[in-house]
């Protein structure tokens, strides 16, 4: 993933903050910090024109997502400080490949945190497996409970920090696309959060919310 190269070449002047260290990457995207603010993370986000999808309409649902997040902060999300489009842009490829590649990229800030450790990882393995496959989970305080309580005999973690993850998930009225441990991380505080926010669906009742 090279959306900081492109970056640089289309748009170099539109970038609201500088870029560091590149911190990850993903199908979607790079996360770097950011030059003077040791609290936050940019995120560099880009999407492909694909014949089956309107990357213009994706890129809208995704700007939505993100201003909803900044407008109420809910618990179980990173917190997020803004975003922005950086421009819908084309490039020539060979020609086995098309020819040309059309691409939008984005950004966005958010806080900066820290990675979950194994045993955390594999507490929410347990309790969140196959949910990226759409299979639906109990996450009732009862359920979430008698997991945590089995595996808190071999495993070190936080079980009411867990259980109140899991208790905001629920709440939220956004739902999180991939559920899975890579997408969790946890704050200063051991709060957990869920990170990989281009993956979110505002609920229904919330579409028409905009301003």
């Amino acid at each position: 993933m090279f959306v900081l190269s492109l970056c640089r070449q289309f748009c170099p002047d539109k970038l609201p903050v500088e870029p560091d260290i590149r911190l990850g990457e993903g199908a979607d995207g790079e996360v770097f910090s950011i030059v003077g603010d040791p609290n936050k993370v940019l995120k560099l986000g880009i999407l492909y024109e694909r014949h089956d999808r309107g990357f213009e309409n994706y890129y809208q649902q995704i700007a939505r997502v993100l201003e909803y997040l900044i407008r109420t902060q809910p618990p179980a999300y990173a917190h997020v400080y803004e975003h922005g489009y950086l421009g819908n842009y084309s490039r020539q490829m060979p020609a086995w490949k098309n020819g040309t590649q059309k691409f939008i990229i984005y950004y966005y800030t958010m806080e900066k945190l820290q990675k979950i450790s194994e045993d955390e990882r594999k507490v929410f393995h347990s309790i969140l497996s196959h949910e990226d496959r759409g299979i639906d989970k109990d996450y009732s305080s009862e359920k979430i409970g008698e997991m945590l309580r089995g595996m808190s005999r071999a495993l070190d973690f936080d079980a009411e920090k867990v259980t109140l993850f899991c208790d905001n998930i629920e709440r939220a009225d956004v739902k999180h696309c991939d559920l899975h441990p890579r997408n969790i991380m946890k704050n200063e505080a051991g709060t957990y959060k869920l990170i990989d926010l281009d993956r979110i669906e505002l609920e229904k009742e919330n579409d028409k919310v905009e301003d």
